[in-house]
């Protein structure tokens, strides 16, 4: 029987990823190959694979127009932008060397530009969108413990504007677990849960940290956008219907 094509959801990712974890996944007998149109479950899957809980993208997987994106990747490639519309692109959250800074805000005003340009957003609102992918990459050098396993990257669409920033730390619940106040949380729902309320963080309460995703919901509820957190085996969803 031939296995029907669809497009790649985070959904799938999740499923796959449950199969890997029950010994259930047969790669060379799928019903289903999968195609990415969206950036956050290609780029959730290939840092799941990465972690050697999916394995690697075979037949299952037809990658289409994200081919060169996924060959950048696995080049090691420090940072890349699709050539021709410049719609497409990540950078590495490791920042080597003394011009790694300038490096990074001229990867995020190309993808400010793609927001207005390609996506039509107003300059305030793409100003917004790349203001949180700064906020959440920082992220990654305070709490990850690997930020050489980090990626920031987007796509923007006509009418559409999507970003990642995924790394593979220790993840939200054994950076809580650091502080006492936070030791009893039993899994990474519960974690992310945490995370996500205002004021919390692995430096304890009261401790001034913990506030910068405030701008991210605010943004979030003002743009009806769509907002989805994984760490280990749980993922949360937000979006403006929340």
């Amino acid at each position: 029987m031939r296995a029907v094509q669809k497009q790649l959801l985070f959904g799938d990712v999740d499923g796959l990823a449950f199969a890997v974890a029950r010994g259930k996944l047969d790669e060379a007998n799928l019903p289903t190959t999968y195609t990415p149109q969206q950036l956050g479950p290609l780029l959730e899957l290939l840092q799941l694979s990465a972690g050697g809980r999916i394995p690697r993208q075979g037949n299952w997987l037809v990658l289409n127009s994200a081919a060169p994106l996924v060959a950048a990747l696995e080049q090691a490639t420090e940072s890349w932008v699709s050539p021709v519309k410049q719609h497409v692109g990540f950078i590495r959250a490791a920042r080597l060397g003394p011009d790694a800074d300038s490096r990074l805000t001229g990867f995020l005003m190309t993808a400010k530009r793609a927001g207005r340009e390609i996506s039509g957003l107003p300059a305030a609102v793409s100003g917004q969108l790349v203001a949180a992918m700064e906020e959440l990459e920082n992220n990654i050098h305070e709490h990850a413990d690997a930020p050489e396993t980090g990626v920031l990257a987007y796509k923007a669409e006509p009418g559409a504007f999507e970003f990642v920033v995924a790394d593979r730390g220790v993840g939200i619940l054994q950076s809580l677990r650091r502080y006492k106040a936070y030791a009893a949380l039993p899994d990474e729902g519960k974690a992310l849960e945490a995370a996500l309320t205002d004021g919390i963080s692995r430096h304890g309460p009261n401790s001034n940290h913990g506030h910068g995703f405030r701008p991210i919901f605010t943004g979030l509820v003002n743009l009806h956008g769509e907002l989805r957190f994984r760490s280990g085996d749980h993922a949360l969803m937000l979006s403006h219907e929340c």
